[in-house]
């Protein structure tokens, strides 16, 4: 069931009057109502004003966007980095450029839609996938590319991501999505870019949404400098308004705040993890903060017992209610005490 609220979710919400402890969305580092960081945003508002359309390869350009990529690109680990108004047109820009070059595009299971347009071809399983990258090796001069989520939340992919090593990876080029990375795994919230390049694929580029875990309304797109400086070379990137200036001085200004949410993130993450009876109830990568079930009857009774969480069904309308509980760096270790109690009683 939807429910229409009026304000941006928080650790807790009304529905029709009643309060729920709320542990579902995807804000991880509880960012977006918090008043630290607003603080900051708002300071940044004042100074760059709401927004900038003009094109990023105008002859006039903010000096912020530059200084927003390059702290990306060292955070990450890529050698380069650009931002786009969203990390829906980030994956769109990456593919569409690939395709355009006439490479041929193939996508995991479970990849995002962001990465699934017009003339990609999608496998069903991680063997076929296998299959026909091994099949178009053999026939085409120009390298596959391969799509994926890094955190797809199956566990075929992060943290080790064994499944893409069994690919001919030094005759392959890997698109990573980590939206659901960037800002919570790695040593410091830099996202799963180290971990890929470890993986010596002929080429890696990962693109991601900023809005997740980190609250910045932007998308971005890692790699190698000669990447990043053809996909600047698109008219798909040209003819874009950027991402608003005063989000990506927040990024800047808010280095801090961020590694402080990353901790409490963590801290919560391991008390609730650690308080777990039965955590094979669970379908949860290690370090990441989500625990998927599925069972209707534990996920009516947690709502009965005034917690609301991510429920949906899926791959879609016709698939399995899926249901997953999100940790944040909003929650208090009350409401974690009081939700773990609640499931070791009902799946324990």
């Amino acid at each position: 069931m939807a429910y229409s609220i009026s304000h941006i979710p928080d650790r807790q919400i009304l529905i029709d009057g009643k309060p729920y402890l709320y542990f579902g969305g995807t804000s991880y580092l509880g960012l977006q109502n918090y008043e630290p960081f607003k603080d900051v945003y708002l300071q940044n508002v004042l100074k760059y004003g709401m927004h900038y359309g003009a094109s990023r390869k105008s002859n006039i350009s903010l000096e912020v966007y530059g200084k927003a990529e390059n702290y990306l690109a060292k955070w990450v680990g890529s050698e380069s980095c650009l931002t786009m108004s969203s990390g829906y047109l980030a994956a769109q820009l990456v593919v569409q450029t690939l395709l355009e070059k006439g490479h041929t595009v193939f996508a995991a299971p479970h990849a995002h839609t962001a990465l699934l347009i017009n003339g990609v071809k999608t496998a069903s399983s991680m063997d076929e996938l296998g299959r026909l990258v091994l099949k178009e090796v053999d026939k085409n001069k120009l390298l596959p590319v391969v799509l994926f989520d890094t955190i797809d939340f199956s566990g075929h992919q992060y943290p080790d991501f064994k499944s893409l090593t069994k690919l001919p990876l030094d005759k392959v080029i890997l698109i990573g999505d980590d939206s659901h990375g960037i800002g919570i795994v790695g040593n410091y919230g830099d996202g799963c870019y180290r971990m890929l390049k470890l993986l010596n694929s002929a080429k890696l580029m990962v693109c991601c949404s900023l809005g997740k875990a980190l609250g910045i309304q932007a998308g971005a797109i890692f790699g190698d400098e000669e990447d990043i400086q053809l996909l600047e070379s698109t008219a798909f990137y040209g003819g874009a308004s950027p991402a608003s200036p005063s989000f990506m001085g927040t990024l800047l200004d808010a280095k801090e705040l961020f590694s402080e949410r990353l901790q409490t993130l963590k801290t919560n993450y391991l008390y609730f993890k650690s308080q777990l009876k039965k955590p094979s109830f669970f379908n949860h990568m290690e370090g990441h903060p989500t625990f998927e079930f599925q069972n209707t009857e534990v996920a009516s009774a947690l709502k009965n017992n005034g917690f609301v969480f991510t429920n949906f069904n899926y791959p879609d309308e016709n698939g399995p209610m899926v249901s997953r509980i999100v940790l944040s760096a909003y929650h208090k270790k009350a409401d974690t005490q009081k939700l773990v109690k609640s499931l070791n009683r009902l799946a324990g």
